[in-house]
């Protein structure tokens, strides 16, 4: 059993914690199967996450899937007509319901997973439960200008203490980081949206999109990532998790 007690829970797919905000969310650890995937599992029963959760995921993933726009499409929209398409697809009763279900059920789960410490991420970083996991399979799918759209509605209260900065790119003009949030008293990085290299075996040169959470250098390394989006032939080292 690979204890991810990193992972915060709040993010599934950017899983900040609503310290506050929101019902605190349950300690979960992993275990991976035969098929390489993480089944999430509660520590204090030990048992399999419930069945409505997963397929609460299922069903957001299929609502994404149908959306028939294409990263080309959204770039030749006219700014209003991104809106009205957004509008219609994110903020619609059935998307916003499942992503409701989903934060319920992970409300559910019992214990204390908090990674980020209070003084760092308290509040004030209201993040929906499904926004990490909406945001990958929308990037990946449909491109980087509607997940920025839908994090940063994600993100419109905040707060001052937190930097965000969007669509990071390298020397190459490549972007490496869709977001990245730091803490400013502390200027700490707590969150970062990252393509790029996972720890895989055997390994790869390959980029895949993905998440580090954390409050220190060291949990900032670790990568979490869909396992739908990385090959079966490769298989997460400790510092990657696939879920």
């Amino acid at each position: 059993m690979v204890n991810i007690k990193r992972f915060f829970c709040s993010f599934l797919a950017l899983i900040l914690l609503i310290g506050f905000i929101g019902p605190g969310v349950g300690n979960a650890n992993t275990v991976q199967d035969n098929s390489n995937q993480i089944v999430y599992s509660d520590v204090i029963n030990d048992t399999v996450l419930s069945e409505e959760l997963v397929e609460i995921e299922q069903e957001i993933d299929n609502y994404l899937e149908e959306i028939p726009y294409t990263e080309s499409d959204y770039e030749n929209l006219s700014d209003e007509e991104f809106e009205e398409v957004y509008t219609k697809y994110f903020e619609s009763n059935e998307f916003l319901q499942l992503e409701k279900e989903h934060q319920s059920l992970y409300n559910e789960i019992d214990g204390d997973q908090t990674t980020i410490t209070p003084r760092i991420a308290p509040i004030l970083i209201p993040i929906a439960a499904a926004a990490a996991r909406v945001a990958l399979k929308t990037i990946v799918k449909q491109g980087n200008k509607i997940a920025t759209k839908y994090l940063k509605n994600k993100l419109k209260s905040v707060g001052k203490k937190y930097k965000l900065e969007w669509n990071v790119k390298n020397s190459k003009g490549k972007i490496t980081s869709l977001l990245k949030i730091t803490h400013k008293p502390s200027k700490t990085q707590i969150f970062r949206l990252d393509n790029g290299k996972l720890g895989l075996k055997p390994g790869t040169n390959d980029w895949f999109w993905h998440y580090h959470i954390g409050d220190t250098k060291g949990k900032m390394t670790h990568h979490y990532s869909l396992r739908s989006f990385v090959p079966s032939k490769y298989k997460p080292l400790s510092n990657t998790t696939l879920y």
